[in-house]
Formats: C-alpha cells, structure tokens, sequence
C-alpha cells in the first residue's frame, strides 16, 4: 500500500513538475464604491485592471464574476470578426437603411459602419452577422478567446442579445487588454480601426475608450447596461474597465438609465483617481 501511494505521490510531482510553475493569482483591492452608483440610481459592479502592474480593482467582487449578455459591448468583436473575414470591407462601407422605422431615430437612415458601432444600430450588425454565418463565429470566437457566446441557426443575427450567450467583467477586461495591445489574431490594422472608433473623449492628459451596451428589459428580465473600455493617461498609465448596471427596483426612465452607465464610470475613475 505504502508503494502504490509513493507511486502515486511520484506521479503527481512529475505531473507538477512538467506543467511548471502556476500562474500567480491577480492581485484584487475590493472598493466601496456604492455611494457613485447610488448618485445615478442604479445598482451593479465595477472592475478596473491596472497596468502594468495587473492589479484589480473591484466593487463587488463575486457580481464582477457573474455572467450577462454581452449585448451591444458584441459590436466590438464583431466588427473585428466582420474585417478579418471580409464580411465587412472597411468600417466606411455603408449599411443601408431597409425602411423600417424604429424607436431610435439615429438607425433609420444609411450610415458607415463606423457610425453604426458608435450609435449601436443594431439592425446594421444584424445584416453583418448575416453575412458571418455561424461557422466563422464559431471558428473566430474561440481564436479571439472571446468566450461564453452560443451561435446557432436560429439565433445568428441575435445571439449577443438574447438567448444563452454570456460574459463577465472579467472576461470583458481581458479582452480589451489584449485588443489594445493589438495581439489578437487579427490583422494589426484593423484592430487599430476598431480601437479609434472607442474613443469617448480625448483631452491633453488622458484619451478614454470604451462601448456601452444595453439589454433591454423583458417580462422575466430588467434592464441591464454596461460600459467597458480603458483609459489611457499622458503619464503613461493605463486602466481597463467594466461597468455593468441594472436600475433599482421601481420605475424606469430610460434616458436616465442610458446615461447612468457612463456618467458612473466617469464618477469611479475620478473616486479611484484616474480622471
């Protein structure tokens, strides 16, 4: 018995050995930041990742694990996914209008899929994943090691918006870092289109990146939004960030919750001391 558990032991060491050492967990602060989501009306969770140094930032941390709808924080990767397969020519192609008139005013007209990104028109990504198909998401997604997204038939033009598909904060965070690095595989230029359509807000101390994202709320469902992005400061630091927020119980404005996402992120990098 005392062989068979030294063999045993011997085994695993090896296994150890040959994998070599672990990665070191990420160090992870967790902040009160509820007074900066309570000034807005909302509740949710805050990730910010600093660097170099990787360190985390985080307001509720078990939450900024959780899965959500990605919704439309999608329109970045899918815009890689439409260049690197030239389902998408250049970000000035332009998406015409199919005459339905909708809630939004800014989608009924032709626009660049450049402005599509910016004012979220969903319909024009919607003729993009048409164009993708479901086999060049699936191949794509798991080569950006964009994860948690569920691609089929029946939800082609849809997946990022309702049904199965999920993404976490974390996983937000880590796809951004490495798209700012431009080390996705994708060509080098068209993650540097994408990365010039995020810009927010450029000024001589910092340029701040981001896209929001909205689920609309649904009989089982509320509202749920997010913000992520990064901030790049003229000093040379940078952080990269998720919001993701839900309204508090009670009535919903919408044009306040619209602006609740951005206007609590600018309210937490202040509080953390990046703007």
């Amino acid at each position: 018995m005392l062989s068979i558990r030294l063999l045993v032991f011997g085994l695993l060491s090896l296994l150890l050995w040959a994998a070599g050492p672990a990665a070191p967990a990420p160090a992870i602060t967790e902040r009160n930041l509820q007074p900066q989501f309570d000034q807005y009306n909302v509740q949710g969770s805050f990730l910010l990742c600093e660097e170099p140094a990787g360190r985390y930032v985080a307001y509720r941390l078990k939450r900024c694990r959780q899965r959500f709808l990605p919704a439309s924080t999608f329109k970045i990767p899918n815009t890689l996914i439409g260049l690197q397969t030239d389902a998408l020519s250049d970000t000035a192609e332009i998406c015409r209008w199919d005459g339905v008139k909708r809630s939004f005013p800014q989608w009924n007209e032709d626009m660049t899929y450049a402005r599509a990104l910016r004012v979220s028109c969903v319909p024009c990504y919607r003729q993009l994943a048409r164009r993708v198909g479901v086999a060049r998401y699936q191949q794509w997604l798991q080569k950006l090691r964009y994860p948690g997204m569920v691609v089929t038939p029946a939800t082609l033009d849809t997946f990022w918006l309702g049904g199965k598909s999920r993404i976490s904060q974390f996983e937000q965070v880590d796809f951004l870092r490495r798209l700012q690095a431009e080390t996705l595989p994708i060509e080098k230029r068209h993650q540097r289109a994408v990365k010039q359509l995020l810009i927010l807000r450029k000024t001589p101390a910092y340029t701040l990146y981001g896209k929001t994202g909205w689920r609309f709320r649904s009989a089982r469902n509320p509202d749920n939004g997010w913000l992520v992005g990064w901030l790049e400061r003229a000093d040379g630091r940078r952080a990269f960030f998720a919001l993701n927020v839900e309204p508090r119980p009670g009535p919903v404005n919408d044009d306040q919750f619209i602006a609740s996402r951005r206007a609590v992120t600018e309210a937490v990098l202040r509080e953390l001391g990046w703007l």
